[in-house]
């Protein structure tokens, strides 16, 4: 079942990337505008991933918009008013969309790989708040709240250790719960609440 999820309020969706990029490519209404774009990427995993948000956008809206790119390579749909954020990991894609403000959101697949670069992308209160020894699931929700805030900020760069900042997480249960998080580039900003879910495969943030 490539949709592994649909919610609502705010609109977002995962897609398993089960199929090549032929047969998802068949689900879309206009492979004569995608094929160009498609034609420039050597490796067939890009393409099916690259397709597969399009598959997923569809199955969100009911429609095909067009995905534009701001100068920061931030997403937009140029034809619509919908805010819209997009993430990728190994075998899925996220997609969240939102009528009123913007978005962000980041998936990313387990790996052990994130013990080793933590303190590239935590400052010490954040390493204080995690404990002595951190989980590898809860590096991993750190590092992708960050990026769900980057997200939000349409910007080129960002220092994600010092630039974002994780206040304070309320977890609800084992695998979901909440990341207060401080974008310390925005002069009047106000903590930004992140939503969290953990399964075995990845994990998923997301704005509120």
């Amino acid at each position: 079942m490539p949709l592994l999820q649909k919610y609502q309020s705010p609109l977002w969706g995962i897609w398993k990337i089960e199929e090549n990029w032929g047969e998802l490519l068949r689900r879309l209404e206009r492979p004569e505008v995608y094929l160009p774009v498609l034609n420039r990427y050597k490796h067939e995993s890009r393409k099916a991933e690259w397709l597969a948000v399009r598959v997923l956008l569809k199955e969100l809206t009911g429609s095909e918009p067009d995905i534009a790119y701001r100068n920061s390579g931030a997403p937009y749909l140029p034809d619509s008013g919908l805010h819209i954020s997009i993430s990728h990991t190994k075998g899925f894609v996220a997609v969240i969309l939102s009528p009123d403000k913007p978005v962000g959101i980041d998936i990313e697949y387990r790996s052990e790989r994130i013990h080793r670069i933590k303190s590239r992308f935590l400052c010490e209160d954040e390493l204080d708040l995690l404990g002595s020894n951190p989980a590898t699931n809860d590096l991993l929700v750190c590092w992708s709240a960050k990026e769900t805030v980057f997200k939000m900020m349409d910007k080129k760069s960002a220092d994600l250790q010092s630039d974002i900042q994780i206040t304070e997480i309320k977890p609800f249960s084992q695998d979901r719960g909440i990341l207060m998080v401080n974008d310390l580039l925005s002069p009047q900003s106000t903590p930004l609440q992140i939503e969290y879910t953990i399964t075995p495969d990845f994990v998923v943030t997301l704005s509120r």
